[in-house]
């Protein structure tokens, strides 16, 4: 009964230091990819951007960068990858509601002098918006690449 106790123990221990205490990095990844997937599907699958639709997937990038603050990741490299990404969303996120904002105010004006001036500040709003959205998801392509060619490294 004592062997039996000390050879089961002995897998234990084996199998603690081959796997560690805690998930793998490998499935850390696979958390941090997941979620990342899940917000940038968000962005992908809108074929329209109006007011409406625009500012609800900016609420929904900011649940995307909850999301990812809420993963209990214990690489500390994986860790910095997860604060960028949340960090991205979040403004991505603010971008689309900017955006959205400017697209309302767009369609709410009045035709008159002060409604035309109006309108090109909202339409500048939403160019505006456009270009830090883009910048940022260029930046989180880029950082996209490194977590990949980091988790790929095993």
């Amino acid at each position: 009964m004592f062997r039996k106790l000390k050879i089961i123990g002995g897998i234990i221990v084996v199998c603690l230091s081959i796997t560690g205490c805690g998930p793998s990095r490998v499935v850390q990844c696979n958390q941090l990819i997941a979620t990342i997937n899940k917000g940038n599907t968000l962005i992908n699958s809108k074929s329209s951007y109006d007011a409406t639709t625009t500012n609800k997937l900016g609420e929904e990038l900011e649940e995307i960068a909850q999301e990812l603050e809420a993963l209990e990741l214990k690489d500390e490299n994986l860790q910095e990858f997860q604060k960028d990404f949340s960090q991205t969303f979040k403004e991505l996120s603010q971008a689309f509601i900017n955006m959205s904002l400017g697209l309302k105010t767009s369609t709410q004006v009045e035709a008159s002098l002060e409604g035309r001036k109006k309108f090109n500040q909202a339409r500048t709003q939403v160019t505006q918006a456009g270009q830090q959205a883009n910048q940022v998801a260029v930046n989180q392509d880029i950082s996209l690449e490194k977590l990949i060619s980091y988790c790929q490294d095993n």
